[in-house]
């Protein structure tokens, strides 16, 4: 082989070359972009379910607190009703009543 054809041989190779890396390159940056756009979509669907789960939390603990007070005013009333019967000399069932539960 002369060197004409060596030197095209080796520059089509070069081109070849230049255009198949071209390609790789902008496959592997779109790739990336894709990435970052799942990475991103990804932390608000975390960050949006952690404020849900927070939100429940708290309307859990302010329904707890809320049946607490309730059921304290119940067992108050219930209290008062059977002191009530004693003091009319009616025997309350049941006989024993279990204290009152400090408040918290």
């Amino acid at each position: 082989m002369d060197a004409g054809t060596i030197t095209a041989i080796v520059g089509a190779f070069t081109a070849l070359g230049a255009g198949a890396w071209k390609l790789i390159d902008r496959a592997d940056k779109k790739r990336e972009r894709r990435e970052v756009k799942v990475e991103e979509l990804l932390k608000a669907r975390v960050a949006t379910l952690e404020a849900e789960k927070e939100s429940e939390r708290l309307a859990h603990e302010s329904e707890v607190s809320a049946l607490r007070r309730y059921s304290s005013r119940i067992k108050g009333a219930a209290g008062k009703w059977r002191e009530q019967l004693i003091a009319n000399h009616i025997d309350p069932v049941p006989a024993e009543w279990p204290e009152e539960e400090p408040s918290e």
